[in-house]
């Protein structure tokens, strides 16, 4: 499919098929709850261009307060699965279920979370008949679709988005990830530096994971400039977890003030450490604002208005974000971990840091505003490419033997 040509026509797919569209159940713990909610957009996006492909797709996530049951969204039939009484659905979206279940309010709704998913994607693939089963992390989409397929002989796919691994650190959980490895038909993360982590700790060869990286939502766009400084307008944009790195940009932004910096943060996002943040922030009201999470396109305005995206993570599987903040003709000064250097190349999109080190992100900060950026990795997140490596994955899978 060549330059994004093409979609929208069939894609019929050998023996498994039997003549009719490629279907793929997807999934995922994260996914939109309503048109225009951010929280799992990027599943969002790559099933919408795979419709525009020919794909049929069928999504299992959770539900939330206020969400459908059922819908047709992101090119999707939707199915959200009930584990608790809706005011207690807490452990998906608000950050993510790895920070989420660390609260006790979260811990105790794991199981019940856990039977709820997988009695879902039995009865969802039992309806919609997958060539594939998709599994988003490994846990805990990848137990449940390894479960489902092997129960109903339809391959496996499962991405690795960066959080999962950590998560499987633990012996006990690094056992059950291995299994599930081994259970699956093509293992991919979302950047040749997750691939390679994803390798050593799972014990499988590099080259026997694909890469699948996440589509980028915008083209590269044509922006006017940000107004000139001062002050300097910086933004941050992601969960409000530790991983973050949001403590170290803070910090990073005190030392530029202490030293008559005149500079603005903006931090957009939701999640558990939301109160923390807000009160950390308290010596420096008015400098520093948190905002709570918004549509995708309040953030690309924002972006526009902005000299810089930081990105203070310290561990990240892809960064999407950074690729979109290129795409709109913003410098990135990122922590150089997990796939920000594959998406920020130094000194040409921006500036790369140590992670969890605030002296050097605030010497980064001080050479604001820098120049546009080059941004050469936004061809890698080309729907086309991304849906096209998607769908070698799929027949790789449709083809395996197990």
């Amino acid at each position: 499919m060549a330059g994004g040509q093409g979609w929208g026509r069939p894609v019929v797919f050998g023996p498994m098929s039997r003549g009719r569209r490629l279907r793929v159940l997807h999934l995922t713990t994260s996914f939109p709850r309503r048109e225009g909610d951010p929280s799992g957009q990027f599943i969002f996006d790559l099933t919408t261009h795979l419709a525009g492909a020919g794909v049929e797709n069928a999504v299992v996530a959770p539900h939330d307060a206020g969400a459908a049951r059922r819908e047709h969204l992101g090119g999707a039939h939707v199915r959200r699965f009930r584990y608790a009484p809706p005011s207690l659905e807490v452990l998906a979206h608000r950050g993510g279920i790895a920070a989420n279940m660390r609260r006790p309010a979260g811990a105790a709704l794991v199981p019940p979370f856990l039977a709820a998913f997988l009695r879902a994607a039995w009865l969802e693939a039992r309806r919609f008949r997958p060539d594939v089963i998709h599994a988003h992390w490994w846990v805990p989409a990848g137990v449940a679709g390894a479960l489902v397929g092997r129960r109903l002989d339809i391959p496996l796919v499962v991405t690795l988005h960066g959080t999962d691994l950590v998560l499987a650190r633990g012996r006990a959980l690094r056992r059950l990830a291995r299994w599930v490895v081994g259970e699956a038909a093509v293992v991919g993360a979302v950047s040749e530096a997750l691939r390679a982590d994803s390798a050593a700790q799972l014990g499988v060869a590099a080259g026997d994971l694909a890469v699948l990286r996440m589509p980028l939502r915008i083209p590269r766009q044509e922006v006017a400039p940000p107004p000139p400084p001062p002050p300097l307008r910086i933004l941050a944009v992601g969960r409000l977890v530790p991983e973050k790195g949001f403590d170290v940009l803070v910090d990073a932004v005190e030392r530029l003030l202490a030293d008559g910096v005149d500079v603005q943060l903006d931090i957009i996002g939701d999640g558990p450490d939301l109160e923390r943040l807000a009160a950390r922030v308290v010596g420096v009201e008015g400098r520093v604002r948190l905002l709570r999470a918004r549509p995708h396109h309040e953030v690309i305005e924002r972006l526009g208005d902005a000299h810089a995206l930081v990105v203070p993570s310290l561990r990240e599987g892809l960064g999407l974000v950074a690729l979109e903040a290129l795409a709109v003709g913003r410098p990135v000064v990122a922590s150089a971990v997990g796939g920000l250097p594959e998406a920020v190349r130094h000194e040409a999109d921006g500036i790369l840091v140590p992670p969890a080190d605030p002296g050097a992100l605030a010497e980064a900060l001080r050479r604001l505003p820098l120049p546009p950026p080059v941004a050469e990795a936004l061809a890698r997140h080309d729907p086309a490419t991304v849906v096209d490596a998607h769908l070698a994955a799929y027949r790789r899978a449709a083809s395996w033997s197990g």
